[in-house]
């Protein structure tokens, strides 16, 4: 199955924008996070016009890609031979970014959509460690696919991805893995109802609208979630956000975009 740039529409898209943010960060002088592999893919991909992708885009991108890695991070140091599975995984490059691990026991696992995995075989050959899973995270059939072990060491890692499904297929996923998964880790963005109207109509304007949003992170219970930790991503790098024009004290006030890291519970 082939899949060209012009194939990938919709959500499946924005793989493109969130590959160009690390490729750009990784060309700066002091980069957020260093991530070669992406620059590498990027290069190879023709020019294309990205609507939606600013200047704040980018950098929202970095940090929060810079939070999941710490994230990764600290579990694999936690669970040496653990399975992280990457749920609508696009182009992703974090396997390539942990690689100088100490150790190399654990297993990355990146599931998507179809065309997406299509369009990632272009680029990334799948290893022993490393395996890609064609899917709707909502589909009921892929738990079953996973190596048969304990919950307790696998991590889900949902990276800029969930606020675009709407509220009845965030509550399937999450039913999903508490069915399969109770006492895993996962971690996920969430969008407050105070995030920015003009991002929201961008995404909208392009047809990848933004349809989940909570109150504050207390509303994650109701899925079965116990929140252990959470960062807001306009709260990092404070020098950064100043210099695209942002007053640094208001942002620290505010909540927008906050990656959680939660356990599922039964």
């Amino acid at each position: 199955m082939t899949v060209t740039i012009t194939d990938l529409t919709g959500l499946p898209r924005t793989l493109l924008f969130t590959l160009r943010a690390r490729a750009e960060e990784h060309g700066r002088s002091a980069p957020i996070i260093s991530d070669p592999l992406a620059a590498e893919w990027h290069g190879r991909i023709p020019p294309t016009p990205m609507e939606v992708y600013t200047a704040v885009f980018q950098l929202g991108t970095a940090v929060r890609a810079h939070l999941y890695d710490q994230i990764a991070r600290q579990f694999i140091h936690a669970r040496p031979r653990s399975l992280i599975v990457e749920l609508g995984a696009g182009l992703s490059t974090r396997f390539d970014r942990l690689n100088d691990y100490p150790t190399n026991d654990y297993q990355t696992i990146e599931l998507d959509l179809p065309p997406a995995i299509a369009f990632r075989r272009q680029f990334d050959a799948e290893t022993d460690r490393h395996t890609f899973l064609p899917a709707s995270m909502t589909d009921p059939g892929w738990p079953a696919q996973l190596p048969a072990i304990p919950p307790e060491d696998i991590l889900f890692i949902a990276e800029g991805v969930l606020f675009f499904l709407p509220p009845d297929e965030i509550a399937r996923l999450f039913t999903l893995l508490r069915r399969h998964f109770p006492g895993a880790t996962v971690a996920f963005d969430v969008l407050t109802n105070r995030f920015s109207p003009k991002a929201r109509a961008a995404f909208a304007a392009t047809d990848t609208p933004m349809q989940w949003f909570v109150e504050n992170e207390a509303d994650l219970a109701q899925y079965g979630l116990a929140v252990q930790e959470s960062r807001v991503v306009t709260h990092l790098f404070p020098k950064r956000w100043a210099a695209l024009g942002f007053d640094v004290a208001r942002l620290k006030v505010g909540k927008g975009n906050v990656v959680a890291t939660a356990r599922i519970d039964r």
